[in-house]
């Protein structure tokens, strides 16, 4: 009786984990690319540190947003 009760109450805890999902990599990888382009468009290359900064934070940001979104 006791593995009865032992068993049935591992298979409930198993059949209440969720459903495990695989990781989509090219998902994330695609829109690390599009955000990329996106911000290379939007502040072009020169020589300021300042534009160089603020694309970097341009690249943080908008993959951040996508990842959330």
């Amino acid at each position: 009786m006791r593995k009865l009760i032992l068993t049935t109450t591992l298979v409930g805890a198993l059949g209440a984990l969720p459903a495990p999902t695989p990781a989509d990599a090219a998902t994330a990888r695609d829109c690390l690319v599009s955000a990329w382009h996106s911000c290379d468009k939007d502040f072009p290359s020169s020589n300021s540190e300042r534009v160089i900064a603020i694309r970097g934070w341009c690249y943080l940001i908008r993959w951040g947003l996508c990842k959330i979104l």
